[in-house]
């Protein structure tokens, strides 16, 4: 009898860690924390960014702003590319990965599988962030456009990094501030006569965060989100802009920036593997398993 015993208990017991190991194993319990390494550069001069515009892509945090309108036209394209860039896919890379987070989650859920409670936890915070009304929704705010759409509106909208927006409130998407609780500067737009406010940015990392945040919100763009959730190219996504600005050409002097500077070759560049770390390791997946469940 207490053979038997314990002959049940052994098979339990292999039972259970076979179940553990293949969870923890599969990452199908515990999304793994993402994280990327950035080199944090303060602008001093020119010489301070660094010329980088093939993939695999050095993630480079830059303090501060650089007055292109002193650099010589034949230079600054390229500076203003190597300066935007970093800031441009270190916020994509995050957004898709919140997206895998979700995606992870509706997984779970489809298929009746716990949730622990950080991951309840996000997908709550998530849902408030971007406004969203169902989990599909927030898939489709999520997900962000093509890195040469983006890179296009800052060139157009900041005049390559002359405006002096760009260079005294770190915007260069042009950005209004429509309230005193934001952080923002008055400016004078000389050609109307008319003040404007523009929202003020600590660095350009906040910038290109914020830009994808407003563009995943607002209702004017819902076709938009839709149509690049479809994964279409930025010369498609372009002609739903027209809420974006006044001018009647923009979509036009979009696209022309997009083909005249063979943006869309950085719509596939990655981040240098280097600078990807994981926190969490196999023993501290395995302990967090048993903490929740036992």
């Amino acid at each position: 009898m207490l053979k038997t015993i314990k002959v049940i208990l052994l098979v339990l017991l292999i039972g259970s860690l076979y179940v553990i190991v293949n969870e923890v194993a599969s990452f199908n319990y515990i999304y793994p924390e993402y994280h990327v390494k950035i080199d944090e550069v303060e602008v001093v001069s020119s010489k301070s960014i660094r010329i980088q515009e093939q993939t695999p892509l050095i993630p480079v945090k830059y303090s501060g702003t650089l007055d292109f309108d002193t650099i010589p036209e034949g230079m600054r394209k390229s500076l203003f590319i190597s300066y935007m860039l970093p800031a441009i896919v270190i916020e994509r890379e995050r957004l898709l990965d919140y997206l895998r987070h979700i995606e992870f989650i509706e997984n779970r859920m489809v298929n009746k599988r716990a949730l622990r409670d950080d991951d309840l936890l996000f997908f709550k915070e998530m849902m408030v962030k971007y406004d969203a009304t169902s989990l599909k929704d927030l898939k489709i705010r999520l997900y962000p456009h093509p890195v040469s759409l983006v890179l296009a509106q800052a060139a157009l909208e900041s005049g390559w990094g002359t405006s002096n927006v760009f260079s005294k409130a770190c915007n260069p998407f042009g950005i209004m501030s429509f309230s005193n609780d934001e952080p923002r500067r008055k400016f004078l737009i000389p050609d109307q006569k008319t003040e404007i406010y523009a929202r003020c940015y600590s660095n350009i990392n906040q910038a290109v965060e914020h830009y994808y945040l407003f563009t995943a919100k607002l209702t004017s763009y819902e076709r938009f989100r839709k149509k690049r959730w479809e994964r279409s190219t930025s010369t498609d996504l372009v002609k739903l802009l027209k809420s974006y600005h006044e001018s009647t050409d923009y979509s036009f002097l979009i696209e022309s920036i997009i083909r005249k500077n063979e943006f869309e070759k950085y719509d596939n560049i990655t981040i240098d593997k280097e600078y990807y770390a994981y926190q969490k390791n196999y023993l501290q997946l395995v302990k967090s398993y048993f903490v929740d469940y036992f």
